[in-house]
């Protein structure tokens, strides 16, 4: 009878099994029977790779031999000769058919990636390295094997030949700059130590000093300098680049917003005022004079401690910038913040109000920009006390933008103002809706809002308790921190059976996070842990606590330690995937990237 596919397909399955049932005899009989009829690849390297599971080098050896008298032309063969006296701990016979097979390479690129790729199966990257700069040599181009050595340098921990492998890609074709920025961002961690990016840096700096019209190191030293928070390194080489290039501060002003993202205020206030030097002609001259106004705004409010003269500065500011840009539509963004400031800083919400009642007016802005000032004045009808002219007004922007995330934000804002009243219930049935949000901080803060009302409003369940901490959240919202927490103080002293203790605590953590009192508002996140954390609101405290040992205590480790026992604790918890992003993250983890 003949050997079929079905044969074949029938032994191969076979022998995969019992190779994973650790049945490796079994395997071996089903592969030979496989390879006896074939004589094909696949079955060959089966049987080697079970061979030297079960310590039958001889069996292997003979294999192999009589593979080489068949395919004399495939020196990718010997490496594997090499390899079982290698398992043998016979390095002198191991490294005399590594070498031949190099030999046999000669000047033919393909066969060097077969045996080079053959090492690398064996993690004998030394030997891989040695192929391709064997070919390399002998076609005289050094432009072969760029990305393959480099990763052969890369296992062996040769950072400074990979560094110069893939700047040499580089300089042969700038195109290859977001590549190489992944790889590094992936090959280069971690690095507690810094030792691997300074290494970079300083082929960088030589690069650039001996060949300056090659941009595009100055570029990846830019990046680099973006990758370790040295915003002020990265501002000073793109002002070089940015004279060298003509750019007229295209990637200064893109620097600037990202310095800005940064909280890196100085670098950004210095970036935008390098861009406004240009003159207004230039095409970024009104967005970084608007930029400017913002970047002050933040420094000044983003410091508790401001003072009224940083204010009246910071008022005067946006009164002249204003002035000089003129009222438009284009300048829409910079009036919502001169009127944020009055209202929220200068205390003087009726000057807040005029100023938007007039921007609203201004011809030429989008329906979508009329909704924004409406809900900005909504948020300060409410400030003041108005409660239903806000209402209205977010009840016109929900009616105008029923399918959009405008309507979305207005309506959870009514649903707030009747949770702020103590109209529970209708509250309740505009959040039900609002949990299938498209935009995710809305379907959660609506979520969380609901389950708060379900837990504490009920036939069992007293109101009181619920509208005194629905008054501390209004509280909260004016910024009046002081008569929140004393609002929230008194809810257990007059209800001492409460189920908000732990929504309490959870308050006062965001309102001393709100001062940047890190400390304390971590000190409230674990007392929620050691005294609730079985409670709904258990994972919501892990995660803050994680997220704030992260960002803002600096303690990395601890991070890491909350992610994984929130993940381990609590895995059905919407904090889950954030959650393992932010500790792979933390732990040097990086997507692999395949180049093409």
């Amino acid at each position: 009878m003949g050997f079929g596919q079905n044969d074949v397909q029938t032994l191969y399955a076979l022998g995969r099994q019992a190779k994973e049932n650790g049945e490796n005899a079994k395997a071996i009989q089903y592969f030979e029977e496989l390879y006896d009829k074939t004589n094909q690849d696949p079955y060959y390297n089966e049987l080697i790779e079970l061979y030297a599971l079960e310590e039958q080098y001889d069996d292997a050896e003979k294999i192999i031999k009589k593979r080489i008298r068949s395919f004399s032309d495939r020196p990718e063969l010997l490496v594997d000769r090499g390899h079982i006296y290698e398992l043998q701990k016979d390095e002198r016979q191991a490294e005399k058919y590594y070498k031949e097979a190099i030999d046999e390479v000669e000047n033919n690129e393909q066969k060097a990636r077969q045996v080079a790729n053959q090492f690398v199966k064996y993690n004998r990257y030394d030997f891989a390295e040695k192929t391709y700069l064997k070919v390399r040599s002998s076609a005289k181009n050094n432009q072969l094997f760029r990305f393959e050595l480099a990763t052969a340098y890369a296992q062996q921990g040769k950072t400074e030949e990979m560094v110069e492998e893939y700047l040499n890609v580089l300089a042969g074709n700038r195109g290859y700059i977001q590549t190489i920025q992944n790889l590094f961002q992936r090959v280069l961690h971690p690095d507690p130590e810094g030792i691997q990016m300074e290494n970079l840096k300083n082929q960088l700096l030589r690069r650039i000093q001996k060949n300056p019209e090659q941009e595009v190191f100055s570029e990846l030293l830019i990046w680099l300098y973006i990758q370790d928070r040295n915003f002020t390194g990265a501002l000073l080489q793109a002002k070089a680049l940015d004279r060298r290039a003509n750019e007229n501060g295209k990637r200064i002003y893109s620097l600037g917003e990202l310095s800005l993202a940064n909280n890196e205020y100085s670098v950004a206030e210095e970036a935008f005022n390098y861009v406004i030097s240009y003159g207004d002609e230039n095409p970024y001259y009104l967005n970084s004079r608007m930029k400017l106004v913002e970047v002050l705004k933040a420094k000044v409010t983003s410091d508790l401690n401001y003072t009224t003269e940083d204010l009246e500065k910071l008022r005067k500011t946006y009164a002249n910038t204003i002035s000089d840009l003129r009222k438009s539509a284009f300048t829409l963004s910079l009036i919502r913040g001169e009127a944020e400031l009055y209202a929220y800083y200068l205390d003087s919400i009726s000057t807040a109000i005029s100023i938007l009642e007039e921007a609203v007016l201004i011809p030429g802005i989008s329906k979508q920009e009329k909704a924004k000032i409406k809900i900005d004045l909504a948020d300060l009808m409410l400030l003041s006390g108005e409660t239903w002219e806000a209402s209205l007004l977010y009840s016109q922007v929900e009616k105008d933008f029923k399918y959009d995330r405008l309507g979305e934000i207005a309506k959870f804002k009514n649903a707030k103002i009747a949770f702020y009243v103590g109209d529970f219930y209708w509250s309740q049935a505009q959040l039900d809706v609002l949990k299938g949000s498209t935009s995710k901080l809305i379907a959660n803060d609506a979520m969380e809002l609901s389950l708060l009302i379900t837990d504490n409003v009920g036939l069992d369940s007293i109101s009181e308790p619920l509208e005194m901490y629905a008054r501390a959240d209004l509280s909260i919202f004016k910024k009046n921190y002081s008569a929140a927490e004393a609002t929230l103080d008194s809810i257990p002293k007059y209800f001492p059976a409460t189920s908000l203790k732990d929504d309490i605590l959870l308050t006062k953590y965001k309102i001393e996070f709100k001062k940047k009192n890190y400390e304390l508002a971590a000190k409230y996140l674990k007392q929620l842990l050691a005294d609730y954390a079985e409670d709904i609101l258990g994972d919501n405290a892990l995660f803050y606590l994680a997220k704030l040992n992260e960002e803002q205590l600096d303690n990395k480790e601890e991070a890491m330690e909350l992610y994984k026992r929130l993940l381990t604790t609590y895995p059905a918890s919407l904090f889950v995937v954030e959650s393992r992003k932010r500790f792979r993250n933390l732990r040097g983890d990086k997507l692999e990237e395949e180049i093409n």
